[in-house]
């Protein structure tokens, strides 16, 4: 930019010479007359669109930068910041030629002004104006020539402290009818130039408008995903609170529902004539295991003859019942209730749809209510006893864990016709699973009493074997028993040979 004038001298001295009529022009003379004189309006358009930009001020680090018009006004700010100096002792704009010593445009001193300090060229073409509510001073050079272009200086003394700053003018002064390229060139590339750098400076400020937005809008969801995610968090403490509440509500009525059940205790006892032909019952048909072959019995049409299982000998069709069943350590077995009405014979599928309402242990921890489809659950704590309680006319059917006395699984349906208990022993699971299933003769009271006493040894089916006179009868020795009968066995009498 400092280069402006001397281009702008250079354009016009070229532009001097080329018409003045000392030389015959050449081709190239008048091709540069013609294009001078028919590019004229244009050179004039351009002319009044840089004038229309004057003045303006570039800032940088040596100071100000001020483009004024030749003959027009010029408005040298002053860059020091004045706005918090009540009173001016001195203000001394002064000018710093290439050669020479410095001129002194304009002088204030006490409020006055100082014309025999001011330059010859100066006189009364200045003036000095300031601005209390933005604090600065500017000075106004009217009638601008080009001898006036260069450094300024502005010296302000505010009592014994003087500051000074830098300010730099510059003067267009391109001739319409002497225009050379450049300077037309340059005329173009100036506007074009400053227009590119305002799109560009509005191009960055919307772009950074939008990247604020949308940080703005990121921080609002977030902020947003922290408000929900505290109310969830506290509606599901709330939910929680609640589930547990509930939970403490249910064991209980659970706990409460099976010592109801226990108030209807009933003692049953096996049906040999639908006992499996190879399930072995015992004489008091209260203890039922799965034996290792087929017992020659009469082929009923009670029996179940696929379906290793039997039924109790009573029958409900009103009213609530009872029974505990004994099931140790055993891996796998299947009890309940199910309607006099199943099929016995071929393969059954056990459900409520077809009148089997059962609970099965599959393996370890793991249960399965035989609904449809199936319930799978886990219990913590492997019941050793499990309770089944029937309310006939409340059509629910109830499985208790007796050893911690918790609830297990609920069956609920509308009975009709009449019901007997269910009693499987499964399979014996590679030996794991061959201890039998032991209906308890009273309620219990602790684990060690959960076995009940029978006082014969098992037979098949319930085939008739003879009494023996309880006279003849002796102790068990509990040390001869597996170790998981033993407790359970201890005080049994046997026949004494």
């Amino acid at each position: 930019m400092p280069d402006l004038p001397e281009r702008t001298e250079r354009g016009s001295h070229l532009g001097g010479s080329s018409s003045d009529g000392q030389r015959a022009p050449d081709s190239k003379g008048v091709q540069m007359e013609t294009a001078s004189s028919s590019g004229s309006w244009l050179s004039r358009c351009l002319i009044a669109l840089v004038s229309l930009q004057l003045p303006i001020h570039v800032s940088g680090d040596s100071g100000k930068f001020h483009l004024a018009p030749l003959g027009g006004t010029a408005k040298l700010l002053c860059p020091l910041s004045l706005w918090s100096v009540p009173t001016l002792t001195e203000v001394r704009w002064l000018r710093s030629p290439p050669r020479g010593l410095s001129q002194v445009v304009h002088a204030l001193r006490d409020g006055r002004v100082r014309e025999e300090d001011v330059a010859p060229e100066y006189k009364g073409r200045t003036a000095l104006e300031r601005d209390e509510q933005e604090g600065n001073v500017t000075l106004e050079i009217r009638n601008v020539r080009l001898e006036d272009r260069g450094q300024y200086r502005c010296q302000v003394r505010v009592a014994n402290m003087t500051r000074e700053g830098t300010v730099v003018l510059q003067v267009a002064a391109p001739s319409p009818g002497r225009i050379s390229p450049s300077a037309v060139a340059l005329a173009v590339i100036l506007p074009v130039l400053v227009l590119l750098i305002v799109v560009g400076i509005c191009l960055i400020l919307r772009e950074r408008r939008s990247k604020e937005k949308l940080l703005y809008e990121q921080v609002t969801e977030v902020e947003n995903l922290l408000s929900d995610h505290a109310k969830e968090k506290g509606r599901l403490h709330k939910t929680l609170k609640k589930l547990r509440s509930e939970l403490k509500f249910k064991r209980a009525a659970a706990n409460s529902g099976w010592r109801r059940a226990r108030l209807h205790f009933l003692a049953v006892t096996l049906d040999p004539d639908t006992a499996h032909p190879k399930l072995i019952l015992s004489e008091d048909r209260r203890s039922v295991k799965l034996g290792d072959r087929r017992q020659p019995v009469l082929d009923n049409p009670q029996r179940f003859d696929f379906v290793v299982s039997v039924l109790g000998s009573e029958s409900f069709m009103a009213g609530c019942h009872y029974w505990e069943v004994y099931v140790g350590d055993k891996t796998k077995w299947i009890l309940g209730v199910c309607s006099d009405t199943v099929s016995r014979k071929g393969k059954v599928t056990a459900s409520p749809a077809n009148g089997h309402w059962l609970l099965r242990q599959s393996r370890g921890t793991e249960y399965e209510a035989l609904t449809s489809p199936q319930t799978s659950f886990r219990l913590k704590e492997s019941p050793r006893c499990v309770g089944v309680f029937l309310d006939y006319e409340a059509g629910t059917i109830s499985f208790y864990n007796v050893t911690n006395k918790s609830h297990i699984f609920t069956f609920t349906h509308t009975f009709s016709g009449p019901l007997r208990p269910f009693f499987e022993p499964c399979l014996h699971d590679g030996g794991k699973n061959k201890a039998p299933l032991i209906i308890c003769s009273e309620l219990q009271k602790s684990e060690e009493s959960v076995v009940p006493k029978p006082n014969e040894k098992g037979h098949a089916n319930g085939d008739v074997v003879r009494k023996v006179d309880s006279s003849h009868l002796r102790k068990v020795d509990s040390s001869l028993l597996p170790p998981d009968l033993g407790p359970a066995l201890r005080g049994l009498k046997v026949p004494s040979f």
